[in-house]
């Protein structure tokens, strides 16, 4: 280069220096619950928690509609009871009859037997065309498959089948209904019908036997001379009737010799038997004595008028006499009567007691043919017994034939399921909803944990210990229908966007008290945004009506020189430095507020050029002819020189990008920038999501971006 174009010299980079800023107070933490970082936390971290819940709940609607399904179907069945209902038809509560629990369990033990799958099977047809053994798996099925389970304490069955299919299961749990109801309708009839013939065929056996028995016992009687008509036999009624002929002929017998020995002693002592009870009570005697008084009565009163020749006198006592005569002659007719009715009394006692003593001793032979007689009797009324018994049940069977009613009716049919029983959609999704909310905030908590990013600007002055001069928010979070950061600085000069570099160029001046007219842009890693500040902020500047040049200094990537597209130039900073082209700095610089010295594409990276004098001198010549001189540096860690080339700036600003940027990196670059050799006035967070900035700390401005927004439109 030329003498005249020699700058001035210009104070030493090193010799501006950022003054030490007062450590902030701590607030005062106040007694209360304060939940902001944790509602902070979720909402900071809710795209990786609804990721992984979107991705359990895919996880468990795949498993939902892949999985073998099971669809259960189910009817309702309730069980009656015949005599219950006729009782309560009778109106007659206190008889009324009850199904208990052990009824109600063993109909579920019924429905879920083989032989009810058995008839399922054959009624659906489900075992046409197969062998026995494909015959038995589709019973084995069909048994394995049914339950039944009683509704609370009601006598409602449940009766749920599970199948592949949800018609299938619909058809098969409605089978298993019929023909559960017409069960006991079934079985009755059949045992009924069974029992009618066992009951018919018995009965003709006992009837024969009844026969057989009560024939051998009255030809035993008959045999025996036990005929019998009222329960005794007839020796018994005989000797009976003997009893009794004989102590009633003994008592006449007495009475009538009593009344002769009476009678005969009143003769012995001189009676005329006049009076023998026999004679007073006889009607002759009577007559007689009347006739005697009248007589008697005659005489005393012929007596009286005539004398004893006179011969009605005399024919009155021949009367007299007479009639004595024919009295003496009936009391010993009497007495006579008397003799004979005792003779008759005693022989009629003596032949009572002799037949008496016959029928005596014809009992004593019946008695030892009793025995028999009793065992005959006892097979008889057994055997009679037990046919009444028959007869009586086979004439209720005839009566109760045709009158079964099942035992069980229908209530509701299965419906064909919608939703499989197994795998339980709905329960999965909920589960899945609910693993997948767990499983998020655990790997928010480990992500969280794991994050080394930077996310606020006291987290990054902790980091790294120095100054924090802005945040550049992220074009799309403020400015969505802009896509390039140059744009929107052109054609959104009022947007957040654009006022934050504005901010940017405030803080480097506050922090090196205007002395800043070389600004070095560089950052720790690659695609931190450097390039992207490095232009916007040179834009500002030239905005305010200050001279400014912005130079690409990142030879691998030479992002300024990509970004505006200026790679196809004849000139470049390189060109310059090693001398192969003259560029005039003056006309360069003449009637321009702003302009760039891009990288022209090499094979070659000339490093030494940027580090060495050449590169020195350009920028004491560009401090004449420009009020601000923008570096886009490389990044530190990958690039040596980058330290060198930021000990040439007045100012050094290190980008950060928003929660991208590892913490130690962020070290390990400041590490490399050595505070007596580089003036790093402070960093900025780059490509800051306002949409989200308000999830972090409330101490930063961008916090309150929602509040203020509205101040740039």
């Amino acid at each position: 280069m030329t003498e005249s174009n020699q700058l001035l010299p210009v104070t030493p980079a090193s010799a501006v220096r950022v003054p030490a800023r007062p450590e902030p107070l701590l607030p005062v933490q106040a007694d209360r619950l304060d939940l902001t970082e944790s509602v902070a936390f979720f909402r900071r971290r809710f795209t990786l928690i609804l990721g992984v819940v979107v991705l359990c709940l895919l996880a468990g609607l795949a498993y939902a509609l892949l999985a073998p399904k099971t669809y259960v179907a189910n009817a309702t069945v309730m069980l009656t009871n015949s005599a219950a209902e006729n009782i309560r038809a009778a109106d007659r509560p206190e008889s009324r009859e009850v199904l208990s629990s052990e009824l109600v369990d063993t109909q579920a033990a019924i429905i879920t037997s083989r032989t009810m799958a058995e008839r399922v099977a054959g009624a659906l047809g489900l075992g046409k065309g197969l062998d026995s053994n494909a015959l038995r798996n589709v019973i084995d099925e069909l048994e394995r498959e049914v339950s039944a389970e009683r509704n609370g304490n009601s006598y409602a069955l449940a009766i749920s089948y599970s199948a592949t299919e949800a018609k299938a299961a619909a058809t098969i749990a409605n089978e298993f209904a019929r023909q559960f109801a017409g069960w006991e309708l079934r079985s009755t009839k059949e045992n009924h019908a069974e029992s009618l013939a066992l009951v018919q065929q018995r009965l003709g056996e006992l009837r024969a036997q009844a026969q057989v028995d009560t024939k051998a016992l009255q030809q035993y009687r008959i045999a025996n001379n036990l005929l019998s008509t009222s329960g005794a036999s007839l020796t018994e009624q005989e000797i009976s009737n003997y009893n009794q002929e004989v102590a009633g002929a003994r008592a006449g017998a007495a009475e009538d010799e009593a009344r002769l020995q009476t009678a005969l002693a009143q003769l012995r002592s001189g009676s005329s038997g006049d009076d023998v009870g026999e004679a007073l009570g006889s009607a002759v005697i009577s007559s007689l004595r009347a006739q005697e008084a009248e007589a008697a009565g005659q005489v005393a009163d012929l007596g009286s008028k005539y004398g004893a020749k006179h011969p009605q006198l005399i024919q009155a006592q021949s009367r007299l006499v007479e009639v004595r005569a024919q009295i003496q002659a009936e009391i010993g007719r009497v007495i006579s009567n008397l003799r004979a009715k005792r003779d008759v009394s005693q022989q009629r006692l003596a032949s009572l007691a002799g037949s008496l003593a016959s029928a005596r001793g014809m009992l004593t032979q019946n008695n030892s043919a009793m025995v028999g007689l009793s065992d005959l009797e006892r097979a008889a009324s057994a055997s009679q017994s037990i046919y009444e018994a028959y007869l009586n049940r086979y004439k209720e069977l005839l009566a109760a034939e045709g009158s079964e009613r099942p035992n069980a009716k229908i209530i509701t049919f299965a419906d064909v399921p919608i939703w499989p029983e197994h795998p339980n959609i709905p329960l999965i999704m909920m589960l899945s909803l609910v693993i997948g909310l767990g499983v998020g905030v655990i790997a928010a908590y480990i992500a969280e944990a794991i994050f080394h990013g930077v996310s606020t600007p006291d987290e990054l002055e902790r980091v790294s210990g120095g100054n924090y001069l802005t945040s550049i928010p992220l074009l799309k979070s403020v400015e969505p229908k802009i896509r390039h950061a140059v744009t929107a600085m052109q054609h959104a000069p009022n947007s957040a966007f654009a006022e934050s570099f504005r901010a940017l160029d405030t803080a480097i001046t506050q922090a090196t008290h205007g002395q800043n007219q070389v600004i070095a842009i560089t950052s720790a890693l690659p695609d931190e945004g450097k390039t992207v500040i490095a232009c916007c902020l040179s834009y500002v500047l030239a905005q305010n009506g200050k001279k400014t040049i912005l130079i690409d200094c990142d030879l691998r990537r030479a992002g300024v020189s990509r970004l505006l597209d200026m790679r196809e130039y004849d000139y470049g900073l390189i060109e310059y430095l090693d001398g192969t082209t003259e560029i005039n700095l003056d006309d360069l610089s003449e009637n321009r507020i702003f302009c760039v010295l891009p990288l022209r594409p090499s094979n070659e990276q000339p490093d030494h050029l940027l580090t060495g004098e050449a590169f020195v001198q350009l920028l004491d010549e560009l401090r004449t002819r420009f009020d601000h001189i923008i570096l886009d540096l490389p990044p530190v860690l990958p690039i040596a020189a980058t330290p060198i080339l930021a000990s040439r700036a007045d100012a050094t600003v290190m980008t950060t990008r928003w929660r991208k940027t590892s913490r130690f990196a962020l070290r390990a670059a400041l590490k490399r920038m050595p505070a007596d050799q580089v003036n790093l006035v402070g960093m900025a967070l780059n490509q800051v999501d306002m949409r989200r900035r308000a999830y972090f700390e409330r101490g930063d401005p961008s916090f309150y971006y929602k509040q203020y927004r509205e101040y740039y439109s």
